[in-house]
């Protein structure tokens, strides 16, 4: 008897390691015919899906029912609950997004990890101005400082900011994305959910290559990587390198082509194991991202996206890191501690002023220049205690600390009032301090049920100074706040069978009170923070293996009721950006998957429907009651298939891959008045490779945006006039990968 290993879906680019020995013949007979498996996958209505519960490949071991030849899918592994166990034994909606379908967006990772995940968005105004919305909870507009955020981003397990959200993931093991809020493990701003990047760790395997890509519109990008033992039981390393470039494509009547990117990433790691039981991990990053984004753009001109800037802006995003993470396994349980430091500095220079704009508001245009500089350090600390792996009761508890010292230099009509405005220099420093005491446990009983509880304690300190170039009194003031407050989630799931699994949950989401950057002082006085968004998360869904793990679903039902959602919208009449709050309610469904219809040819999928709808309580219900809430689109979905086949069928030697993906984004609100709704768009991805015998060489050609649809990432009204950020357009091209 042997079990096949089938690798996990690889819609973009072929793995590159391939281990030639794992090359089969099918069986004469399998369990269920391609057709039944495909006609099922279709019925259960995935026939517009996108590929979801991806992750590297595990070995499947056997099992006493399976047949001879069976090919099997083999389980994902996911660390969600901050210990390592199967994603179909965790009761919550989790998409684990494969390394394979980053490399479909390298220079805009945010935006993959959304296309591959249902009822998540990537709302992009410009780089560093970059966010995520989860079955449609998010900051309602645009964040209105770094920290206002509803879905935790963390690297490692280690809580990012905002500003490096847009992190070039250099390196990566897998995505996981969590749904609904996820406070009890991962921190506060997780109201809507977390995402989680797990890096490839120094783990003594050899591995080393080099990859180069070139394509149109000056695309080019190479990338290095190398790992392995360093000192025998004692030392391990990996490191990876990564440069890039990308001509703008953004046509700019009065500067150079808008949209321009310039790329360096670095990502290195030492793993000490010398101490029996124990390791010690110490990793570092940097990242240089350079380009000249555009401040907005008007809609819909005649050779759209076309910008009428008077001045080519700029952007400059520098990140910066370093973790030590320390285990130690006992003979009941495992101690764990993340230490880190980052950071992060934005520095963007714009015109506010579009020509084509103005013309369409019948104003004369005059250049009005702007000057951001942002800078964060942050500090963090995690000390936890964990269940082992395999133990009938699994639990974790801990405690983290978080201290995020933020500034901005702002020069800008948005920062001074008349007659100020871009005259002065205005001084904010933003500090927040979070504490956190956590605990989960999840506990079998009655042989088919589980019960999970847990559940976190946080205090905020947060502080807000604003001072001026000038030393004006009345624009310099200061204003502080604080907070204690519990989040927590439950869970009841219930096996009918090793193969199905149902689960109904609760959850209580809460996120920091907030401070908006933009702004100024009233005679001296700091505005109070606007109050904390909170909500409760009601959750159901089903988690199934098919046909001897042939076909894997996962389907889950939600509802959301937010509570003060912080909402930045942008004024007619004043030309900037202002904040108030507002509730709101979600409701839908993801459904995910992923079919194996015959030996290497893989169909993966997922679809997310979500209803909102803003509430009756806020500072602007005389307005907005009954509108959708802003970049929430009803449905979004994804098809993808892999085919991978020996190359003997064209008489030649090696491997041959081949790659396609479909993705959708329906038609969303683009602000709170519903003004206007940003345009459904549908990206068509495509990849064609080879591999030699020696799997050492591996040639591809490679299509992305084969549509060329520009998607509208953000959008806002200006006095009547809509403008839009505008999404990358088409490249093809040839890379090449080499193993040594």
């Amino acid at each position: 008897m042997r079990i096949i290993r089938i690798k996990p879906p690889q819609i973009i680019v072929l793995e590159r390691q391939m281990n030639p020995s794992n090359t089969y013949k099918l069986p004469a007979k399998l369990p269920a015919s391609p057709i039944c498996l495909l006609a099922t996958f279709l019925a259960s209505g995935w026939a517009c899906v996108a590929e979801a519960q991806t992750a590297p490949a595990q070995t499947k071991p056997a099992q006493t029912n399976a047949q001879p030849d069976t090919l099997v899918l083999d389980p994902v592994e996911v660390t969600a609950r901050k210990t390592r166990e199967d994603l179909k034994n965790v009761p919550e909606s989790i998409t684990v997004v494969p390394p394979e379908s980053l490399k479909a967006a390298p220079f805009d990772p945010g935006a993959a990890i959304a296309r591959n995940s249902p009822n998540v968005q990537w709302i992009s105004k410009a780089t560093g101005q970059q966010f995520f919305s989860i079955r449609g909870v998010s900051s309602l507009g645009t964040p209105v400082n770094f920290s206002d955020g509803t879905v935790a981003f963390n690297i490692d397990g280690v809580p990012n900011s905002m500003m490096s959200a847009s992190n070039i993931l250099l390196d990566v093991n897998r995505v996981e994305v969590m749904r609904g809020p996820q406070g009890t493990l991962w921190g506060s701003n997780a109201l809507g959910g977390a995402i989680n990047v797990v890096t490839n760790q120094p783990d003594g395997t050899r591995d080393i290559h080099a990859t180069g890509e070139i394509g149109s519109n000056g695309y080019r990008m190479g990338e290095m990587v190398l790992g392995g033992n360093i000192i025998a039981d004692a030392l391990d390393g990996r490191m990876a390198v990564r440069f890039g470039h990308q001509d703008g494509d953004i046509r700019s009547l009065y500067t150079n082509d808008l949209g321009e990117r310039d790329i360096a990433a670095f990502r290195g790691g030492l793993r000490f194991t010398g101490i029996e039981n124990t390791t010690v991990t110490l990793t570092g990053s940097y990242l240089r991202d350079e380009g000249n984004p555009p401040f907005y753009l008007l809609r819909n001109t005649s050779r759209s996206p076309l910008s009428g800037t008077l001045t080519e802006p700029s952007s400059r995003t520098t990140q910066g890191g370093a973790t030590v993470t320390v285990e130690h396994e006992f003979d009941a349980f495992r101690f764990t501690s993340v230490s880190a430091y980052q950071h992060n500095k934005l520095d963007s220079k714009s015109d506010n002023t579009d020509k084509l704009l103005y013309d369409a508001l019948g104003f004369p245009a005059f250049s009005s220049r702007g000057h951001l500089d942002d800078r964060e350090n942050i500090y963090s600390q995690e000390l936890r205690l964990n269940s082992l792996e395999g133990d009938p009761v699994r639990w974790v508890i801990g405690a983290s600390v978080a201290r995020t010292e933020g500034s901005r230099a702002c020069v800008s009509t948005q920062c001074a009032p008349p007659p100020y405005f871009d005259a002065i220099t205005m001084n904010t420093d933003l500090d927040s301090t979070n504490l956190g005491v956590f605990g989960d446990i999840s506990i079998p009983f009655a042989e088919r049920w589980e019960f999970s509880i847990g559940g976190r304690l946080n205090h905020d300190d947060i502080e807000l100074k604003r001072r001026n170039s000038r030393d004006i009194a009345a624009l310099t003031g200061s204003n502080s706040t604080s907070q204690t407050y519990p989040t927590g989630r439950t869970a009841l799931a219930y096996k009918w069978s090793d193969e199905v699994q149902t689960y109904v949950s609760l959850a209580r989401g809460h996120a920091t009170r907030v401070y908006p950057l933009f702004g100024y002082p009233v005679n001296g006085v700091v505005d109070d923070p606007y109050p904390a968004a909170t909500g409760w998360t009601y959750e159901a869904g089903l988690k199934t293996s098919l046909f001897d793990d042939r076909l894997k679903l996962d389907a889950g039902v939600y509802h959301n009721d937010i509570k003060n959602g912080v909402l930045s919208y942008l004024d007619p009449a004043l030309g900037a950006f202002r904040t108030t709050y507002q509730d709101y309610e979600t409701t839908g469904f993801e459904l995910q998957g992923r079919a194996l219809i015959a030996d290497g040819l893989i169909l993966t999928g997922g679809l997310g429907y979500t209803h909102s709808k803003l509430g009756a309580n806020g500072a602007s219900t005389n307005t907005v009651a009954g509108n959708g809430v802003p970049n929430a689109p009803k449905w979004t979905a994804a098809t993808g298939l892999q085919y991978d086949t020996s190359a003997g069928v064209l008489t030649l030697p090696g491997r041959l891959s081949f790659g396609v993906q479909y993705q959708f984004t329906g038609s969303r609100p683009a602000d709170v008045d519903n003004s206007f709704d940003l345009k459904p768009y549908h990206i068509v991805d495509a990849r064609v490779g080879w591999n030699n015998d020696a799997n050492d060489l591996e040639i591809y050609a490679f299509g992305r945006n084969l549509l060329d649809q520009r998607a509208e990432t953000f959008g806002a009204r200006f006095v009547g006039v809509e403008t839009v950020a505008a999404g990358p357009g088409r490249i093809v091209g040839l890379g090449i990968t080499k193993s040594f």
